[in-house]
Parts: C-alpha cells; sequence; structure tokens
C-alpha cells in the first residue's frame, strides 16, 4: 500500500465499516518510522481510535488515544488536535456528552490557532452536537456556517451540508417541522454540491420530513425515488424500507386501505429483515417492525 500524506488518511475512511478502515489504517501504521514520521504517526493512531469507538470498543480506543498522549510532541499542532477530538468523540460515544465537551472545545481553539479551519469546523460541529437545548444547537450551528463560508480551506465549506442536516434535527426536535424541511432541503443542495454520496440521505430526510407534516403523497414519491436509485445503485435502502412502510401505514384509509396495508407489511418485512444488527440497540422499534410485518398491529 502507497503511504498517505497528511489528512489523505481520511481517504482511508470507510465510516460504513469501521472494522475495514481500522485494518488499513494498521496496515499503514507498519510503513510509518516512529521517528521521521512521529507526527504523521501520532495523527494516525487518533484514526485508529476513532475506528474503534466506532465499533463501540471503547475502552481500546480510550487506551490508544491515552498513547497518543504521552507520546505527542511539540509543535505537532495537527495531532493534538486530532487527539482533542477523537478523545471527546469516544467520550460522547460511550455516554459521556458533557465530559466531551471540553476536548472538543480545546480541539476549537488549537485548530483555529493554527489555521486548520477543517479541522476547527469539525470540532465546532462537535461542541454544538453535545448541547442540550435544541435551541442553543441551532445558534451554533449556524455560526459554524459562517466560520465554514468565510474559510478559504474546501474542505471545510463542504461541512455546509452536514451543518444544515444537523440543524434540520435540532428543528425536529423542537417541534418545528417547516423549519427542519427548509433546513434538511438547503443540505441537499450543498450535499449536490460537495458530498454526491450523501444525497440520498438528503432526500430522505426531506420525505420524511414531509410525511411527518401530513403531506403523504409527496413522502410517498421522494421515498420511491430513492427506491429506484438504491435498486439501480445495487443497495438495499433499510430505512427507504422502514418509511415506505410508514407513508403505505399512514395512507391506509379509504377504498385502497387493504393495499396499503399489504404493501406496509411488505416493506416493514423488508426492512425488519436487514436492520437486525444496526437497530440490535432498538429492540422496540424492530418489535414494532415484526408486528405490523407479521399483520398483528395496525397503528
Amino acid at each position: 500500500m502507497t503511504t498517505p500524506s497528511d489528512t489523505a488518511f481520511d481517504s482511508l475512511w470507510d465510516y460504513n465499516d469501521p472494522a475495514a478502515s481500522e485494518a488499513r489504517f494498521l496496515e499503514v501504521r507498519q510503513t510509518l518510522g516512529a521517528a521521521e514520521d512521529h507526527a504523521r504517526l501520532m495523527e494516525l493512531d487518533t484514526q485508529i481510535a476513532r475506528a474503534q469507538g466506532l465499533q463501540g470498543r471503547f475502552a481500546d480506543a480510550l487506551a490508544m488515544l491515552e498513547t497518543v498522549q504521552v507520546a505527542l510532541r511539540a509543535g505537532e499542532t495537527r495531532a493534538a488536535v486530532r487527539y482533542q477530538l477523537e478523545f471527546g468523540r469516544v467520550l460522547r460515544s460511550s455516554g459521556s456528552p458533557e465530559a466531551a465537551r471540553p476536548f472538543f472545545e480545546r480541539a476549537v481553539a488549537l485548530a483555529e490557532a493554527a489555521g486548520e479551519d477543517r479541522f476547527a469546523v469539525d470540532a465546532r460541529h462537535m461542541v454544538a452536537l453535545v448541547e442540550p437545548d435544541p435551541g442553543r444547537r441551532v445558534s451554533l450551528m449556524l455560526d459554524d456556517l459562517e466560520f465554514a463560508a468565510a474559510s478559504a480551506d474546501s474542505d471545510a465549506r463542504k461541512w455546509r451540508g452536514t451543518l444544515w442536516n444537523n440543524i434540520g434535527m435540532a428543528f425536529h426536535e423542537m417541534g418545528d417541522l417547516d423549519d427542519a424541511l427548509e433546513a434538511f432541503e438547503t443540505a441537499a443542495g450543498f450535499w449536490e454540491e460537495d458530498d454526491p454520496n450523501r444525497v440520498l440521505v438528503a432526500h430522505w430526510m426531506v420525505a420524511w420530513t414531509l410525511r411527518l407534516q401530513g403531506r403523504l403523497a409527496e413522502a410517498l414519491a421522494t421515498q420511491e425515488v430513492l427506491q429506484r436509485a438504491h435498486q439501480a445503485a445495487g443497495t438495499q435502502g433499510p430505512y427507504v424500507q422502514e418509511e415506505l412502510g410508514e407513508v403505505h401505514l399512514a395512507l391506509a384509509t379509504g377504498a385502497d386501505a387493504e393495499d396499503h396495508r399489504r404493501l406496509a407489511r411488505e416493506h416493514f418485512a423488508r426492512a425488519h429483515g436487514l436492520l437486525q444488527e444496526e437497530l440490535a440497540g432498538d429492540p422496540d422499534r424492530l418489535a414494532r417492525m415484526k408486528r405490523i410485518a407479521d399483520g398483528d398491529e395496525d397503528d
């Protein structure tokens, strides 16, 4: 494997498969000399820890990061920023968001002082995510958007889609579906430009919100487009299946009620089969899918 340079470590990431990402990072690690590549080695180790954290191996991740903390040298700024970021992420993911906040705040300060805008935006968005009040979260993320938009770093500007998506989620939490929909539509526009791989997710968020607004025909049309896109790409789209089930369930009234119930059962059955592992921590959601798929419950 050719050794990546600088932040090209990130090109090795597949966030949907952190175990495979960790394996790639470990392979690269064997090519780095501890003396001449020390700063890069430290940065790489933070990403190994992140991959471990995404697998739920929090003890391994924290042990790796504590090793980085001890070994960091003066002037290894990028590695120091990423150490703070990843330590905070592991704490948040393992259920300690308040303990994570100081790590994210230190990452912001270090990254901004060093002109590392892409990491500054990442750290800023994590500060917002650990804010428990959704209104305050929106305010923080709007500030983050201004920072990202003003940056000369194209990687920093590519955070705009994610930030708008997070704003949409905060509006959802507040019950403000109109502003949530507008935020998700804005996110879709930025992702179409900056991160085409996330466009399907963006349109799913829009359709989800349309369903919750009672705009069922529009929600159904969008989810059916997404289903065809997944079929063309050879992907399963389990959450599209789940949402199609929800839409057909909501449409199960009037003369076509039984057709919609049948379709709802079919989509929930597919979603249930595909989401067993991913939703293992949400057994109630899986059980509801199974009940509806079996025709035992109509919501």
